[in-house]
């Protein structure tokens, strides 16, 4: 794993402190709301997706399938979405994309078996891959460098909002109508975010052209194409090699936020709590909307470092609280120190991602960030169930505190820059 220069742009890049959004415009806000309407849908079918395979005939094993197979595929694709958006332009991808979600979920309310629904969850990872990355990238194209913490901040924001109000739609509809009527949502919903993309004025800049080192990431010419390209130069054609250190921080935070999604019913159940724990992740999202919009000037003021430190502290309270989950009380802390560690360091690695990655190179940056959640998700479910299984419920949250050390580990492994004044402004 490459050690990182902050020099111009890195894990400890920050910049003047700003505090107006002068950035913001029209092309910004419809970007952002189309990522509401998708990520809505998606995290509606998400929650639905499960019992909808169990009524149309699948087993246990198979309805697991089908629900992870969208995060598999996404995870294959992420690098070829990342090169893409970085190569065409973005409004034209994130149209081919979002056509396919739309054909995936028509898929959904017209699946008369099983198998049917497993081949709309692959073209639904296809284009949620290439959406989710693209969608970032254009928006991280079109905000200055010096805006871009916030920007992203208010970009998650939207995606946590979607994925709050979502499912709770997603269920309330389901109760009422039926399956079949709630797909027909998550459809408008993919709908309403490709008229969005549409009404976008401002394309995203695509990659530039500059002279390949050892230190560059760009994609080159062909006249600067090395005759023998090393393992690292066709590594760099998919993914931001700079990006995979803090990938994989913000991995490390996002096993236990996923561990906990999975397993925080079946363990309130198994210690016989008698606990709301649907609260749990309404008070989540409201945190963190207050956190986003409190902190919103922070982002682009304090170091990578300093929100690693702040968020591993917050995510170690977090898991303790939960180890120590007796009543509602406790659970309202633990979900407010849930949104300051895992929900602001989304946002905080989103953003170093796209500098890391460069002026041109969003698409490969927020890529290998995906990356780096798609691992997470995938890791966290399968973590969880290990623990679930194989030791004392006591010691679930305990273990799973290891992660956060993990964290700070490769962050010190990976950059060297504390000693250089030059390197940070705070």
């Amino acid at each position: 794993m490459p050690a990182l220069s902050a020099q111009t742009q890195g894990f400890d890049h920050t910049n003047e402190p700003t505090d107006n959004d002068s950035f913001m415009n029209g092309s910004i806000i419809l970007i952002m709301t189309a990522a509401f309407f998708y990520m809505s849908g998606t995290m509606m079918g998400t929650t639905l997706i499960v019992g909808y395979s169990h009524s149309l005939g699948a087993n246990g094993e198979f309805a697991g399938i089908i629900a992870g197979t969208m995060n598999i595929v996404s995870l294959f694709c992420r690098p070829w979405a990342g090169r893409l958006s970085d190569r065409i332009p973005m409004k034209r991808f994130s149209i081919i994309a979002v056509l396919l979600m739309i054909a995936a979920n028509a898929g959904y309310v017209a699946s008369p078996h099983a198998s049917t629904l497993f081949a709309a969850r692959i073209i639904n990872g296809i284009g949620f891959s290439g959406l989710s990355v693209c969608l970032a990238a254009w928006m991280s194209s079109l905000i200055p460098l010096a805006h871009i913490g916030k920007a992203m901040g208010y970009y998650g924001l939207a995606n946590a909002l979607a994925m709050a109000l979502g499912p709770a739609i997603g269920i309330r509809i389901c109760a009422s109508l039926g399956y079949r009527a709630a797909f027909a949502v998550t459809t408008a919903a993919m709908t309403a975010a490709l008229i969005m993309v549409l009404l976008v004025r401002k394309d995203g800049s695509r990659s530039t052209s500059r002279t390949c080192t050892g230190e560059s990431t760009p994609l080159c010419t062909p006249s600067q194409q090395p005759q023998y390209p090393t393992l690292r130069d066709r590594i760099e054609q998919v993914i931001s090699i700079r990006v995979i250190p803090v990938a994989a921080v913000f991995m490390l935070f996002a096993i236990p936020y996923c561990a906990t999604q999975s397993y925080i019913v079946t363990y309130t159940e198994a210690r016989h709590l008698s606990i709301n724990v649907s609260l749990f992740f309404p008070l989540y999202a409201v945190a963190l909307l207050i956190l986003r919009v409190a902190m919103r000037n922070m982002f682009d003021r304090r170091s990578f470092r300093w929100f690693l430190w702040f968020c591993a502290a917050c995510m170690i309270v977090a898991l303790g609280a939960l180890a120590t989950l007796n009543n509602n009380g406790v659970l309202f802390i633990a979900s407010i120190f849930m949104a300051a560690s895992y929900g602001i360091m989304s946002s905080v690695s989103q953003s170093s991602a796209v500098r890391l990655a460069g002026t041109g190179h969003g698409g490969r940056g927020n890529a290998t960030y995906y990356i780096g959640l798609d691992l997470g998700m995938a890791l966290g479910p399968i973590i969880g169930g290990a623990l679930y299984a194989n030791v004392d419920l006591a010691w679930f949250y305990p273990i799973l505190m290891l992660t956060m050390p993990m964290a700070i580990g490769i962050y010190l492994l990976t950059n060297h820059n504390e000693a250089n004044p030059s390197a940070r402004r705070s």
